[in-house]
Parts: structure tokens; C-alpha cells; sequence
């Protein structure tokens, strides 16, 4: 008769040795960026006219952007870890450090700002997330010169 002891000792003693060699390892495992992580932060180096608050999440998904640095037009979704409030103040208090003008602001439960710079114009909404911090839509595109087809354009009051 063949004894089962005799069988399962050196599996056992095999199985012990290979966990405690796995112990042992002394070797610190490197943290890696992913590629969304890398993504994120080439997509910020891009948009130079635009204050971006610490902490902030790109949402690559919902966000077009076409060209770059201070000539980039479309829209930037970000989620902050600041409150809706928070943001709204950083907005206001820091847009016109990067060059634009106020044009307008609403402080509700969508709070509302539009901005002026040059030829192109911006408009951040800022809405409170369900569980924690804010998300942040900014639109930049061309300033509208022309009338709006089927209107009139204003008149300069001379005759």
C-alpha cells in the first residue's frame, strides 16, 4: 500500500519554498503612467490660455480640441476635485491673469462665464457633481463679427 504522507510531504515542502521565495523579494516595483495618465497631461501642456485647476481630470471622451497652445478651438471637459463654488472663483479671479476679458458670469446651479481674448471667445460651465468636486465644460471658438444671417446689423447713428 502506498502512503499518502509519503506522496504530499515533498509537494508540500515545494509549495513552501516557492511562497517563501516569493517572500523574499526585495526588489521595489517602479509606479508606471498609463496611457490615459500621459494622455492627460500632453493634452494640458497643449492648452497655455486657460487656467487648469490642480488636480484636474481630463475627460478625453467628451472633449475636442483642434489645434493648440493659445490658437486651439473646441471644448474641454474637466472633472475637479474642487466644489462648483471653488471653481467659479478660480475662473473668475484667474481667467483675466491669462489674458481674457469678462464678458459675463452667472453664479447658479449651472453657474455660467464668458470670456473675450482677441478674436476668440470662451464660455465655462461649471455644474456640481452627485459625490464629490465639480465638472467644468469650457468652450473656445471665433468671436462672431458679422451679423447673424436674417438680421440687421446695428446702427452707428449716422444718417
Amino acid at each position: 500500500m502506498v502512503n499518502i504522507h509519503a506522496y504530499w510531504r515533498p509537494v508540500l515542502l515545494l509549495t513552501f519554498m516557492v511562497i517563501l521565495a516569493a517572500c523574499n523579494q526585495s526588489e521595489a516595483l517602479q509606479p508606471t503612467t498609463s496611457a490615459s495618465d500621459s494622455e492627460t497631461s500632453q493634452s494640458f501642456a497643449l492648452l497655455t490660455d486657460i487656467p487648469i485647476p490642480p488636480g484636474a481630470d481630463l475627460d478625453v471622451e467628451k472633449s475636442l480640441v483642434l489645434g493648440d497652445l493659445d490658437r486651439w478651438t473646441g471644448r474641454v471637459i474637466l472633472d475637479v476635485d474642487q466644489s462648483a463654488t471653488k471653481a467659479f472663483g478660480l475662473y473668475q479671479s484667474e481667467m483675466p491673469n491669462f489674458g481674457w476679458s469678462p464678458v459675463m458670469s452667472v453664479q447658479a446651479g449651472v453657474s455660467v462665464l464668458t470670456f473675450t481674448r482677441g478674436e476668440r471667445a470662451a464660455t465655462i460651465q461649471i455644474e456640481n457633481n452627485t459625490i464629490r468636486g465639480s465638472t467644468v465644460s469650457i468652450t473656445v471658438a471665433p468671436r462672431q463679427t458679422a451679423p447673424i444671417p436674417g438680421t440687421t446689423a446695428p446702427s452707428t447713428g449716422s444718417s
